[in-house]
């Protein structure tokens, strides 16, 4: 088994492995002493992690937000069970067909049906159009239609 990754490593010193990837590194860490090593410098900082202070803010952060945030009102009858993103997702479903339809009589019943230009085919030309022969023989090939 090649090495783990450090954040596997972090992962196992965390317990926030399952238990079959937990046994594997296991196994790995009994015969590599590299990654015991470094496992041990992960514990290491953990245990310096917790043994910092935890400031006390002072006051009570959730209690003066809760004050400001409006209170929701039981939904009753038919809207109680309606999502609350249904008026706009209906809205904007509203807006883009009336925009598509809209855009369909502006430019008319030709635009649907996409019909190339004879001209564009001539940008294929060995010679595009508007361009100068650089020889003779190029100027008179014409390329076959189908």
């Amino acid at each position: 088994m090649a090495c783990p990754r450090t954040e596997d490593l972090s992962a196992l010193v965390d317990h926030a492995l399952p238990a079959r990837r937990q046994a594997a590194l296991q196994r790995h860490l009994d015969a590599c002493p590299l990654c015991r090593q470094q496992l041990g410098a992960l514990q290491a900082l953990r245990l310096q992690l917790q043994g910092l202070p935890s400031p006390a803010l002072g006051f009570d952060l959730a209690a003066q937000l809760q004050d400001r945030l409006p209170r929701r009102r039981a939904r009753r009858g038919v809207a109680a069970w309606l999502p609350d993103w249904l008026p706009a997702g209906l809205a904007a479903g509203a807006a883009l067909a009336s925009g598509l339809w809209l855009g369909g009589l502006l430019l008319g019943p030709s635009a649907l049906v996409a019909t190339p230009a004879p001209a564009l085919a001539r940008v294929f030309d060995p010679v595009p159009p508007g361009g100068l022969c650089a020889a003779a023989e190029i100027c008179r090939l014409t390329r076959s239609r189908p």
